[in-house]
């Protein structure tokens, strides 16, 4: 890409300046041996310290002096591109690759965005990252189709921990929660947030902390890892741990611009793609991980842990039970194909690969090999 379309191109995404300038001044460089990276949380966060960071030093090395060298340049904390933005950047060629949550694009990636809204019908997170990659890259070809009509390719999903109801204030009874506001980006939220008499505002986790300090939101949606990847530790009064709300089992983390995977020698496609399987479960090992961290982290700053008893866990519970349906018929509402199959598909993965994930005794390395050779195997999507 010409230095002047870049710099076009920074402009149109918000790319920071800095960053802007930076991507310009190398932007005739970028060729095979250079892969341009973006996320939008911090260095800290699971996906980036355990996922990409060492995903990418591990390509560097075995790479190193041969004809398949190459280097990474990682932007992080979305200094080059936002959640909003990250797809259509990578299908332009401001990155080469970025972090994307389909919760953000459902236009998009309606497909997708179904198994995303599957989150109330999760509960492991190993289980439901391995579930929706073996879904996305084996049994969902409308999914693929609508990333490559967005010039991409999705190298599968990684999966948090559960969430849970954090507010800025002292809740104390399910009661309080009318009338409240309350942010997190998947949609499936929005039907829980009805069901609570609270209003939803769609906000990426990146704005929680400001929401919740400036009381534009009362409360939000996380796992635990976030009060301290976000920062939101000191904002949250009130973490509601008797009933948690599912993991998030879509977050596409190594989302590829289609030009430059084909781009790409084999030798370095084959390593971004066999090394997937690996990275993708080392980010959920790092989300459970930093539960007891981002608690810890809260209650220090005054949080205090509570249970909204019966009334609250019958309600959720009930909610789940028409999750399929709910999911299904949104889906049908935006026009995605074949919904019913797919969802029944990934839930019964789901049922699969809990099975799978207790017989590995939660064992990263037995799980990633699990899921190599059910979604992988040796040669590259194309």
């Amino acid at each position: 890409m010409e230095k002047r379309m870049l710099y076009k191109a920074c402009r149109l995404f918000g790319v920071a300046v800095s960053s802007c300038i930076l991507l310009t001044a190398c932007g005739e460089q970028t060729s095979g041996d250079e892969f341009i990276y973006s996320s939008w949380t911090p260095p800290h966060a699971p996906n980036n310290r355990d996922g990409t960071v060492p995903l990418f030093e591990a390509i560097e090395a075995e790479t190193q002096g041969t004809d398949d060298e190459i280097s990474f340049r990682n932007f992080m904390s979305g200094q080059l591109l936002s959640a909003v933005t990250t797809l259509t950047g990578v299908r332009d060629g401001v990155a080469h690759g970025g972090f994307v949550s389909p919760s953000y694009f459902p236009a998009e990636l309606k497909h997708h965005v179904t198994l995303a809204e599957l989150q109330a019908l999760t509960s492991n997170g190993f289980a439901a990252a391995a579930a929706g990659t073996e879904t996305l890259l084996k049994h969902c070809p409308n999914c693929l189709s609508e990333y490559a009509e967005q010039n991409t390719i999705p190298l599968g999903v990684y999966a948090t921990t559960q969430f849970h109801l954090m507010c800025n204030f002292n809740l104390q009874s399910m009661d309080q929660l009318q009338g409240r506001r309350v942010a997190e980006g998947s949609t499936m939220f929005s039907r829980w947030a009805r069901e609570l008499g609270m209003s939803r505002q769609a906000l990426p986790p990146s704005e929680f902390q400001q929401a919740l300090q400036r009381r534009t939101v009362d409360c939000v949606f996380a796992p635990k890892d976030w009060l301290v990847a976000f920062s939101i530790a000191d904002s949250v009064k009130s973490i509601v741990n008797d009933t948690a709300h599912g993991v998030f089992p879509a977050a596409a983390m190594m989302t590829v611009n289609k030009d430059k995977w084909n781009a790409l020698t084999d030798g370095q496609r084959k390593l971004l793609w066999t090394k997937q399987a690996r990275a993708l479960m080392s980010v959920v090992d790092g989300y459970y991980r930093d539960e007891a961290r981002g608690e810890a982290a809260a209650l220090e700053s005054g949080a205090t842990l509570i249970d909204l008893g019966a009334e609250y866990a019958e309600t959720w519970r009930v909610f789940k039970d028409n999750e399929r349906a709910a999911v299904i018929a949104a889906a049908d509402g935006r026009g995605a194909e074949n919904a019913r199959a797919v969802v029944d598909m990934n839930i019964s993965l789901i049922a699969e690969w809990e099975k799978i994930v207790a017989d590995a005794n939660d064992d990263v390395d037995a799980i990633a090999t699990a899921l190599f050779d059910r979604a992988y195997g040796e040669e590259p999507l194309r």
